[in-house]
């Protein structure tokens, strides 16, 4: 199926590993131009290096949870590619119990790029944003109490966004990955171990698998695409059906 992506203009933060890098080679094989930022300048370029040969990358060192910078950020990459399509809000403290370093990023941060992202939208072009929740926002959560409020607090935000921009023909959803594993992940550690945690969360899921960051990729490259041109407000679980509870 054609996504219809090719030549829009994509922003993925958080994208030097794990999801977010996933995501962007996902919009990068659909013909996407994208720009991705992350915190730490090695993994960046490296990812940035790894990424060149499927498509335009730009890449920018950004902090998330610093005060500023999610709006800096926006302006560089709508200035390096022209104007800017697609906002992915990947980026998370993943701070457990931290409520501080939690909201900072997951929250003000997020709410801050993806604000100065619809200022550098057009109405009525295709335009959309998605953040990355989780699973935790639709289960009880212990030990990470203030990762799973957060990522409840998106969901929220996400449906009340999608009703302010609406009239400009902007759509706005969550993706939110259950278990997922990959290279130097917890998971990928907690396989290493093969210990009573692992063995736990693989029997958890009705697949009895985790999920990867390709399965996510491809559901966020649907969901920003024009085929799903009518899916606004929503909450997307990836997670093999781990989730038990009814969601109305």
């Amino acid at each position: 199926m054609d996504l219809q992506l090719s030549g829009k203009r994509v922003i993925v933060t958080g994208a030097s590993k794990g999801i977010g890098l996933a995501i962007v080679r996902a919009f990068l094989v659909e013909g996407a131009e994208v720009a991705i930022c992350a915190r730490n300048a090695d993994d960046l370029a490296a990812a940035a290096a790894d990424l060149s040969s499927s498509g335009t990358v730009h890449h920018h060192i950004a902090d998330m949870g610093v005060k500023g910078e999610p709006a800096e950020f926006v302006e560089w990459a709508a200035g390096q590619m022209g104007g800017l399509d697609i906002v992915v809000s990947n980026v998370s403290a993943m701070a457990g119990p931290d409520w501080e370093m939690s909201c900072a990023v997951d929250l003000i941060g997020m709410d801050a790029l993806v604000r100065a992202s619809l200022e550098r939208m057009d109405d009525h072009a295709g335009c959309n944003v998605i953040c990355i929740g989780s699973r935790a926002a639709s289960v009880a959560a212990p030990r990470i109490a203030a990762y799973a409020g957060v990522k409840a607090a998106t969901i929220s935000a996400m449906k009340t966004l999608s009703r302010e921009v609406a009239r400009r023909g902007i759509r706005a959803n969550v993706v939110s990955p259950g278990d997922i594993i990959f290279e130097g992940g917890v998971w990928d550690k907690a396989q290493e171990e093969n210990g009573k945690l692992w063995q736990a969360i693989v029997k958890e899921n009705p697949f009895r698998r985790l999920g990867t960051p390709e399965e996510v990729a491809d559901v966020v490259a649907f969901i920003a695409s024009p085929r799903s041109s009518f899916v606004t407000g929503a909450n997307i679980l990836v997670d093999g059906g781990a989730t038990s509870g009814l969601q109305i």
